[in-house]
């Protein structure tokens, strides 16, 4: 498990805005995670896949789009949260 950032913001229903760790510049290459996997909280419960990753390359940002299935009070509780990948 690989932390991946902190949950900044929710845009629209089921979607997540997270702020990624730095990168340091020498590890860019291999550390930005891959589209479509899989973004867990600290209790391991699955939240949804990554859909975008934007922003500077050492500091991005990522677009989560969450699972049908996570209540839509589940999603406002994860702001200010760390989130993993998995």
């Amino acid at each position: 498990m690989k932390r991946l950032g902190t949950v900044l913001h929710r845009s629209g229903v089921r979607n997540l805005i997270i702020r990624g760790d730095e990168i340091k510049p020498d590890k860019v290459s291999g550390s930005l995670p891959k589209l479509n996997s899989v973004v867990v909280d600290k209790a391991l419960n699955r939240i949804g896949t990554i859909s975008s990753i934007f922003g500077p390359v050492n500091h991005p940002y990522f677009l989560v789009k969450g699972f049908k299935r996570i209540p839509d009070s589940e999603t406002r509780a994860l702001v200010n949260e760390r989130v993993y990948i998995r």
